[in-house]
């Protein structure tokens, strides 16, 4: 079972129990799956809680609104090939479930004599999905179970590359701040022709860093794809948050001023330039600073992070992405 089911789930979900209810002492236990996570790593776990709920407490999250929505407490629960399911009419009265799933079976001896079975090669859906997205498979669901396993392939890729793909998944502009928006490259944008919206679009395909600005309101940055995307995003954003910072800086008034960042899903390398735009160009309350003085630590990270969060929930930056934005602003202290 991969540690995001076995622990980070865990663990998240005792972190949100205890600071969203912390007079309920009935939901502060430490849930792991036993066949996975020893009584000893257990315990270890179990003795961080408490500085990781005071890591969640500097987010500065609105903790008063997220208590509403959640109303009861989590209990995670997991389901491997293993788990016999039954049905079943029990009720969760008195917590929300998150269910835990992995296809991963329980391997006894060694990989290589498990027939080349992988323990966890499924979590990395580059080596296996062929391009294909939650979207595009819940909106197939019956056409691909019902597809001979030999003929799969030809149906995904049929799938992936249909018309109709860029509108289904398209992720419309999201609002992240009052001044930066993020969404998926192509969505139609108002404001450009008075010089008011600066457009930073994350293409597919490779360029060269010369060929990126192509105006004084918009840059073209090719990244590639993927992990190549995010890990070239390092290099590229001393570039994308200098031109931005030359666009928030003109004469005239700033708060007519809007940053769309876009890429080709609207919800990874988008969101990571967001966030080092948000670090680089703002201050904590969201104003725009021209001189970039501030030293940058994981705190004040997670903390414009928390509020892109709270904004735009379906974002999903990579780690690779994440620990670009990291790299680079750490990097930038020293300069």
């Amino acid at each position: 079972m991969p540690d995001a089911l076995s622990k980070t789930v865990p663990i998240w979900c005792c972190v949100l129990n205890r600071a969203l209810f912390p007079e309920d002492a009935a939901c502060h236990e430490l849930y792991v799956p036993p066949v996975a996570v020893s009584e000893s790593e257990h315990s270890q776990i179990l003795a961080r809680i408490p500085r990781f709920v005071e890591s969640f407490g500097r987010l500065r999250l609105d903790v008063e609104s997220l208590r509403k929505q959640l109303r009861k407490p989590l209990r995670p629960l997991w389901v491997t090939p293993e788990t016999q399911l039954a049905p079943t009419g029990e009720v969760f009265a008195g917590a929300h479930p998150v269910i835990c799933c992995t296809s991963s079976r329980r391997v006894a001896g060694a990989e290589l004599s498990e027939g080349g079975y992988i323990q966890g090669a499924a979590d990395d859906t580059e080596n296996w999905a062929q391009g294909l997205t939650s979207v595009v498979f819940w909106n197939n669901l019956d056409r691909l179970l019902s597809m001979p396993e030999p003929e799969l392939p030809s149906c995904i890729r049929e799938l992936v590359s249909g018309p109709w793909r860029p509108a289904e998944e398209a992720v419309p502009l999201k609002q992240l701040t009052e001044a930066i928006y993020v969404g998926t490259s192509g969505v139609p944008q108002e404001g450009a022709e008075d010089g008011g919206l600066c457009s930073v679009v994350l293409t597919s395909a490779v360029t060269k860093p010369e060929s990126w600005v192509r105006s004084a309101t918009r840059m073209e940055v090719g990244l590639g794809k993927h992990k190549a995307a995010s890990r070239g995003l390092r290099h590229a954003l001393p570039e994308v948050c200098s031109f931005v910072s030359r666009f928030l800086s003109r004469d005239g008034p700033k708060g007519e001023r809007r940053v769309v960042v876009t890429c080709e899903t609207g919800k990874d390398i988008s969101v990571g330039v967001a966030l080092a735009l948000l670090c680089f160009c703002f201050d904590v309350d969201g104003c725009f600073r021209p001189s970039h003085a501030e030293r940058y630590t994981k705190d004040s990270i997670r903390l414009r992070l928390g509020k892109i969060m709270t904004a735009m929930p379906e974002a999903s930056p990579s780690r690779a992405t994440l620990q670009s934005v990291n790299s680079f602003l750490m990097d930038w202290r020293g300069r």
